[in-house]
């Protein structure tokens, strides 16, 4: 199927909502990593290990091969 060919209007609810939580996602770690900045240099440390945490546990959820 050529690009031609595909409707990229149709309305898709499941990759629709699939690209927002990825957004949305992508939005609260730039807003968390920008906190983590904006914090002074001692105190970054737990920030990034506690983003690092969340991060690797929603990963873990995501990941398809956990599912076989």
């Amino acid at each position: 199927m050529s690009t031609g060919d595909m409707d990229f209007d149709a309305p898709d609810d499941f990759a629709g909502a699939a690209i927002d939580d990825v957004a949305s996602a992508s939005r609260e770690t730039a807003d968390e990593l920008a906190r983590i900045e904006a914090a002074p240099l001692g105190e970054r440390s737990i920030g990034y290990d506690t983003l690092a945490g969340r991060l690797r546990a929603e990963l873990e959820r995501s990941d398809p091969s956990r599912d076989v």
